[in-house]
């Protein structure tokens, strides 16, 4: 028996490259976006640029390689996962990072970067740059980002002064560097003896 058809090389999307090009990005960095997220669009291959523009490769000569080798799995995430993650919002980079962290899993990389918000790019970082653990190949993830102690500390309030929240007149009050009250009303700024603690409208927390 003959061997098959050879895979076709994989081909940028000039429409996309042009877009990037544009831009003023290097064409090798281009090529590889284009790569990278499967020509899914300009705007997916253009957050894969800006995750990368780092990247010590991200500007050497490009070489076409198969379209559907065996080896693509081995250099990162599915693309067309990436891509869909990036359509979201979120960056070619912070997909990837989530991607890995939870085994290739589309559904929980989304919920593992709503999850992280308040330092989603820390994460990612943690992620990408921890060195193979060679073996458990995110099996137990969430055990390796515990970033401290989640307790929290109450930092101030909003508060609403009428008979709905169409009308009326709205107090805040704020704790200051020796963690008493402050009431800000308009141009009335004073300490707060007795805040309204059970009567806010919105609540202002920070991390300890």
């Amino acid at each position: 028996l003959g061997m098959g058809p050879a895979a076709a090389a994989f081909k940028p999307d000039e429409g996309i490259l042009a877009q990037l090009l544009g831009m003023g990005f290097d064409e090798n960095g281009c090529k590889r976006a284009c790569r990278a997220t499967q020509n899914a669009g300009a705007e997916a291959a253009m957050e894969w640029v800006f995750g990368h523009m780092g990247d010590p490769d991200f500007a050497t000569p490009y070489v076409d390689e198969p379209a559907g080798g065996a080896a693509a799995p081995s250099e990162g995430p599915d693309p067309d996962k990436v891509a869909g993650l990036a359509a979201l919002g979120f960056t070619a980079r912070q997909a990837e990072g989530a991607l890995k962290a939870c085994g290739g899993d589309a559904e929980r990389a989304a919920d593992w970067i709503f999850s992280r918000l308040d330092d989603l790019d820390g994460a990612v970082d943690a992620v990408l740059n921890e060195a193979p653990a060679g073996g458990s190949a995110g099996g137990d993830a969430s055990t390796d980002f515990d970033d401290g102690d989640p307790t929290y500390e109450l930092k101030g309030l909003v508060s609403h002064i009428g008979s709905n929240t169409g009308c009326g007149h709205y107090v805040a009050h704020l704790r200051d560097k020796e963690g008493n009250f402050v009431i800000f009303d308009d141009e009335k700024v004073a300490r707060s003896e007795k805040p309204p603690l059970q009567l806010g409208y919105v609540y202002l927390y920070a991390r300890k």
